[in-house]
């Protein structure tokens, strides 16, 4: 880094000087063209030649010789990384199963459409300016999500509810979400234009990132549970599944507390209540855990899975209040 001293020159207009070795490095002579952005964080960007294209603007994808679930992967990475367009090309002809799997994965994405379709190629177009999202409100949306599904996984564990796909597919929703944060958290890497036109600042986008992140995987962990359980027919004695119960709604409000924390706003005090109700949660589940011995195998299955999902599910709630305490530190 190097400071230079700002000038006056004239009426109102200011100068800065720049290295001389730096421009030498890059060609610029006196009477050269510089370009300035300016950002709502603060910063100031200034470019030598302007860009006339986002390094985000297209992305090419071959799949020949690929299977649909490798063409969907792809078209999934590419979205996630945050190209406004995607061209998928097949030089011999799309498969019907190629097809159908990139027609599929484009309805189930935020934000996209397919603009073009022939035997050889298939462009994903991104419809959806950043000015048009919160990121605030897609955390929210995601934290509600996960949640929902993690209770209704206890409920049909507990055999309150017979009902469990609906968890499953669920789970698809939450994918949905976080792949949209993902998307324009990534664009930002590359694009400072993004932040301003998300409304948020750097760090807070990596925050909400971070915050979704762990909101995922509880999803993904609601999700474990319903499956387990959908798959045994073995029937849990009232006794653990009301202690697991009891347990698992600790957990749940971990998450709670320490997602309003981060959404919300608070105190390091809150951050570090959150974290110790997940250490009493965590030891709570392994102490339970340790008891199956004594119970029939069928038992120790269930239960050592459920417990598991309960366990990361709290430590999930950790990592955000973990996120809490960051941003209560900063603001302090």
């Amino acid at each position: 880094m190097e400071t230079r001293k700002i000038q006056k020159v004239g009426g109102g207009t200011y100068t800065v000087s720049i290295p001389v070795q730096w421009a030498n490095n890059h060609d610029i002579e006196a009477g050269n063209t510089a370009y300035l952005y300016t950002h709502h964080d603060g910063s100031l960007v200034v470019r030598w030649n302007e860009k006339e294209h986002s390094e985000l603007a297209t992305t090419d994808i071959a799949l020949d010789d690929t299977t649909p679930e490798v063409a969907k992967r792809m078209l999934l990475a590419a979205y996630s990384a945050g190209f406004k367009q995607i061209r998928l090309r097949n030089s011999e002809e799309f498969t019907a199963e190629q097809r159908r799997a990139i027609n599929t994965c484009a309805r189930g994405l935020t934000g996209v459409e397919i603009s073009e379709e022939s035997t050889h190629c298939v462009t994903v177009q991104g419809m959806l300016d950043a000015s048009d999202v919160s990121i605030r409100q897609s955390t929210i949306q995601l934290k509600h999500i996960a949640l929902s599904m993690y209770e209704a996984a206890m409920d049909f564990f507990a055999g309150e509810t017979t009902e469990s796909e609906h968890i499953i597919t669920r789970d698809d929703e939450a994918d949905r979400i976080f792949r949209l944060i993902t998307r324009h958290f990534n664009r930002s890497l590359l694009d400072l234009t993004e932040l301003d036109q998300l409304g948020i600042t750097r760090p807070q986008l990596f925050e909400y990132y971070g915050t979704a992140r762990q909101f995922e995987r509880i999803a993904d962990h609601a999700a474990k549970i319903a499956r387990c359980v959908q798959r045994t027919e073995y029937i849990i004695s009232e006794e653990l599944v009301t202690e697991s119960r009891a347990i698992g709604e600790n957990a749940r409000q971990v998450v709670e507390d320490a997602s309003g924390a981060v959404i919300n706003g608070g105190t390091t005090g809150m951050a570090h209540s959150a974290l110790e109700d997940c250490e009493h949660v965590v030891q709570a589940a392994r102490n339970l855990d340790r008891t199956l011995l004594d119970h029939t195998l069928e038992e120790a299955y269930v239960l050592t899975r459920v417990l598991d999902s309960i366990i990361r599910t709290a430590e999930y709630g950790g990592n955000v209040a973990e996120i809490a305490l960051r941003i209560s530190l900063r603001d302090e």
